[in-house]
């Protein structure tokens, strides 16, 4: 398991039994000699969690032997590096567990109004994106081209990918053509993603029903789905089931009314 979903899985493992053993962080934390703000920490999946600590949190909850070895698992995965560390120049501080959760996941939905989604862009696209934002730092408009790529690669070159569902506003494509130096290498592999098994592309093309925002649904290999809505100042993750589930009624329903790339082109 990637080390920050590994983390957030063993941090919501320990939510868990020490709300069914009746104990608040504050007691908890006084029980076995930390303090409350570690172990809000070690909930919300920020910081690693060593072996003693989840031996002594499981012992205080009474945490069964299966689960024990199961959150020992977390906890080793959780150590380790992220494939993403070595281009983290490029990463917003809420986006390591997007990217790992993209990498484990079974089912992508991605629906994006403006731009090329990040999964199909060339780096010529993303240039050009960036040079559209001139608050964008240098080093840093490398270090995200760099992990964008990296990020490709990794989920496009997995044994079994997951199913993915584009849906892409028709702006996106109409900008292209005024990017003429990008335009065919983009659509070139738009076309070559839309031919993979299991990616489906299509051009929203008329009035729908996200027109509030774009947004992905993610389901990873383990665990339920999660919305991911991205903004200026941030973005927000959507664990809430009935929640998520309006955001899948909703791309699926704006999913019914697009049109093939190849259709639109």
């Amino acid at each position: 398991m990637q080390p920050t979903v590994a983390r957030r899985a063993l941090g919501s493992s320990l939510r868990k039994l020490r709300e069914s053993a009746g104990f608040s962080r504050s007691q908890a934390a006084h029980a076995i000699g930390y303090s409350p703000q570690t172990i809000q920490r070690i909930e919300e999946g920020t910081q690693a969690t060593r072996d003693h600590q989840v031996e002594r949190l499981g012992k205080l909850y009474s945490a069964p032997p299966a689960l024990m070895s199961e959150m020992y698992r977390y906890a080793l995965d959780g150590s380790r590096r992220g494939w993403w560390q070595a281009h983290k120049e490029g990463i917003p501080s809420e986006f390591p567990l997007f990217l790992e959760a993209e990498q484990d996941a079974s089912r992508i939905w991605v629906l994006e109004l403006e731009y090329i989604p990040g999964l199909l862009q060339t780096p010529e696209y993303l240039r050009a994106v960036q040079d559209a934002q001139p608050t964008l730092p240098p080093d840093h408009a490398e270090a995200v081209c760099l992990l964008r790529t990296r990020r490709q690669e990794l989920l496009f070159g997995r044994s079994r990918p997951p199913r993915m569902v584009f849906l892409i506003g028709r702006s996106s494509l109409d900008y292209l053509n005024g990017l003429p130096e990008v335009r065919g290498g983009q659509l070139s592999r738009l076309r070559q993603i839309a031919d993979l098994p299991g990616v489906e592309i299509r051009v929203i093309v008329g009035l729908h029903a996200a027109m509030a925002g774009s947004f992905n649904v993610l389901t990873p290999g383990t665990g339920p789905s999660f919305a991911y809505v991205d903004s200026i100042d941030g973005c927000r993750y959507i664990e809430d089931g009935a929640v998520v589930s309006l955001y899948e009624r909703t791309f699926e329903h704006v999913r019914s009314s697009a049109i093939t790339l190849e259709e639109y082109l």
